[in-house]
């Protein structure tokens, strides 16, 4: 069963026999579509801010938001979870890049900020 028909299922009433099923979906729904987008946002502001990474960081946001419509979508079509899964390993790439990219903008951007150091 994948999780989107268990989580369907508890909807109408179904139990389940492991108690903490329903709490990790409905935190894996909460975290996904509120701490994840303000965290992109967040990134988007500190690649303004270092002049690096904006592109990683938008792409970032497309993919998040692909990933947030997948997810609603999954509910009415559970084969789309398996999108929702191979979605997660853009976003994670395309997080790590955007990262990478503004901690390493001294060393790619002429015009930053002498004071600016790359991460360690």
């Amino acid at each position: 069963m994948t999780t989107f028909l268990m989580i369907q299922a508890i909807g109408a009433g179904a139990t389940m026999s492991e108690s903490d099923a329903p709490v990790a979906a409905m935190l894996h729904g909460m975290i996904g579509q509120t701490i994840i987008p303000i965290l992109v946002l967040a990134l988007i502001v500190v690649a303004l801010f270092a002049h690096a990474g904006l592109k990683w960081a938008l792409w970032l946001a497309a993919a998040v938001a692909v990933q947030i419509a997948i997810g609603i979508l999954a509910f009415d079509a559970p084969w789309v979870g398996l999108l929702h899964a191979a979605n997660a390993f853009t976003v994670l790439a395309l997080a790590e890049v955007g990262a990478y990219a503004v901690a390493h903008a001294p060393a790619y951007v002429p015009h930053a900020k002498a004071s600016m150091r790359p991460a360690t």
